[in-house]
């Protein structure tokens, strides 16, 4: 019976889509939301939190939501884009592949996503000017220094590197903890996107499920003058801490 329901679960939600994604678009295209950065955030907001009832995600925020400056995060999945945009209205720096991803690609692009080739010499350096103008405009930035996503039990030791841009515009940093539950299912499994899954397979099981919920669990905000590698390290522990891996 559990598969045949979440079989026509699936199928509910796959119907749902379209015009779900209508709404998305025309609301893009109507509130002008490709005016400014912060129009354009604003817009991430709504049609994630759409996306996230669409899947029927519940997510729960602990702590103080940050209003400008840079938010530090662990990396568990795509859904991490739903769930930091529907508790907050922020951009993100992202990894030059989310671009091409089905669904989050697209609200990635339009939701002012900054992508870094994370894997070519200099090019986290090359984006402190969006950066820079990001927070300039008041919208916070998350930052997932990992580099990939992982299945959630542990948390990869943060990429230095990408904090060079952070130290030089001297904002406030924020760390974040993702936790996420999955009732009768395994987030490794399930939730977490990671290693060598294959995006459409996992959406598609995700999509039979109920009862996913993230809790976020943000620090104290303020701005840090150490250097990078010390940044890195400092932060790395608290993240930690918060997705409850300490």
């Amino acid at each position: 019976m559990s598969g045949f329901a979440g079989a026509a679960r699936a199928a509910l939600r796959a119907m749902i889509y379209p015009p779900l994604a209508a709404t998305c678009f025309a609301d893009y295209a109507f509130s002008h939301a490709r005016n400014s950065i912060r129009q354009r955030v604003h817009w991430l907001r709504r049609a994630s939190t759409l996306h996230a009832k669409w899947l029927g995600f519940r997510v729960r925020v602990h702590g103080e939501i940050p209003r400008n400056g840079l938010i530090v995060s662990n990396h568990v999945s795509y859904l991490d884009i739903l769930a930091l945009s529907t508790a907050a209205t922020t951009a993100f720096v992202s990894k030059n592949e989310v671009a091409g991803w089905p669904l989050f690609g697209a609200l990635a692009k339009m939701g002012a996503t900054i992508f870094v080739d994370r894997e070519r010499r200099g090019a986290v350096t090359d984006v402190a000017k969006e950066m820079h103008e990001h927070l300039d405009a008041g919208v916070p930035l998350v930052l997932f220094p990992e580099g990939t996503s992982t299945d959630g039990s542990h948390v990869l030791p943060f990429r230095s590197s990408l904090f060079e841009p952070v130290v030089k515009l001297a904002c406030p940093l924020t760390a974040c903890g993702l936790r996420y539950s999955l009732e009768g299912g395994s987030v490794p499994d399930e939730v977490a996107y990671w290693g060598d899954m294959s995006l459409a397979p996992h959406m598609g099981n995700l999509l039979r499920k109920t009862g996913l919920t993230v809790d976020i669990h943000f620090g104290p905000s303020h701005v840090r003058t150490s250097d990078r590698k010390t940044l890195a390290r400092d932060l790395h522990a608290e993240v930690r801490a918060l997705a409850g891996l300490a």
